[in-house]
């Protein structure tokens, strides 16, 4: 699990006039609207004595414990303590991690991470999203997987046959009729495109979390355009949340609509057995745990991006998170503490980055 990346957190909807307790990266957050109606994410343990934020509730737009009543503002300062004189001064340490949010596609966002804002990776776009000429459907859903398996599931075009026979594409695969596999690369970002008399598929991965698969159909008595974008929440390190998005341009309907959920979801269905009993657990790094082919070419460039961000010292070090979270509480560094030290909550341990 990464930090420095964009997270979905909740749908926006799910942000209401309560406090909403979420997961993320294997700790606690609170989301909550401020006074002004924005969405504001902070790390979720009070700093006084450990009460969940997400327990209490919201008064002034500002999120109260449940223990003591302490009361933190959207960028994690606390500003009202009870049992403090009017007149006295709160603490300077009296305050938590608190994080970018953005709302798009429905859905809430939280930078988890302290990189100053234009360092940041962008969020994956949709570009079909709210364009004339689309329709879009979307569904969660939870997998017991770690992310990384989730998202190479995304990117492996070959599992179809023998994963999916909803697909009806049993027996049907012809290495020969692939033409054209190219691997393209960006800055966050890889994709492989392939060309086939039946369709042109492009399976892409943007930072470790963020995937999408475009599906271009050709075949004679049928055209279109399907889009799939996945935003995926390591909820911790063996279990994720999956917001999954599809776009299309034909076939537009209501009716169409709850068609393609029932299908997306049977796929999915169908693909949570395989990816949940993976061994082992987490993708490999190596060259050698793995006997990989050049179809799986995508899943090399994947993971030299995820060993790239190891490097740069972006790894939770989900073992040392395990062993020592049960008598202290971490947090993700917030791009606050770039401005000031002294915080009582512990940054969460990463890996260090190999010499």
């Amino acid at each position: 699990m990464f930090i420095n990346f964009w997270y979905p957190m909740a749908l926006a909807g799910e942000v209401t006039d309560k406090p909403l307790r979420t997961r993320a990266l294997g700790l606690d957050f609170v989301l909550f609207r401020d006074a002004q109606g924005a969405v504001r994410c902070l790390a979720n343990t009070c700093i006084h004595r450990g009460g969940s934020l997400g327990s209490g509730k919201l008064v002034e737009g500002q999120v109260q414990c449940p223990y003591h009543g302490w009361r933190f503002d959207g960028d994690g300062r606390c500003t009202h303590i009870p049992t403090l004189a009017a007149d006295a001064r709160i603490p300077a340490r009296a305050r938590v991690d608190a994080y970018p949010v953005a709302e798009r596609y429905g859905v809430v966002f939280a930078f988890l991470g302290d990189l100053p804002e234009d360092e940041r990776p962008p969020i994956m776009d949709l570009e079909q999203w709210g364009r004339e000429g689309w329709s879009v459907t979307s569904m969660v859903y939870d997998w017991n997987a770690s992310f990384d398996r989730v998202i190479e599931n995304g990117l492996d075009a070959t599992h179809t046959e023998f994963v999916h026979p909803s697909a009806g594409l049993q027996g049907g695969f012809d290495p020969s009729a692939i033409r054209g596999q190219r691997l393209v690369t960006g800055p966050w970002s890889s994709a492989c495109q392939m060309e086939t008399d039946r369709v042109d598929i492009e399976h892409g991965h943007h930072g470790p979390s963020q995937q999408w698969t475009f599906l271009t159909f050709k075949m004679k008595g049928f055209t279109g355009k399907f889009r799939f974008y996945s935003f995926v929440r390591p909820i911790d390190a063996h279990s994720v949340r999956r917001y999954l998005f599809h776009a299309r341009d034909c076939q537009h309907g209501e009716k169409m609509d709850a068609d393609m959920v029932k299908t997306t979801l049977g796929f999915e269905l169908e693909d949570r057995p395989v990816i949940e009993e993976m061994r082992p657990v987490f993708s490999p790094r190596d060259a050698l745990t793995e006997l990989l082919l050049p179809e799986d070419e995508i899943m090399m460039s994947y993971r030299r991006f995820l060993a790239d961000w190891e490097r740069r010292g972006w790894l939770i070090d989900d073992v040392a998170l395990a062993e020592r979270g049960r008598r202290k509480v971490f947090a993700v560094p917030g791009p606050g503490r770039r401005e000031t030290r002294n915080w009582v909550l512990e940054p969460v341990p990463l890996v260090s980055p190999a010499a």
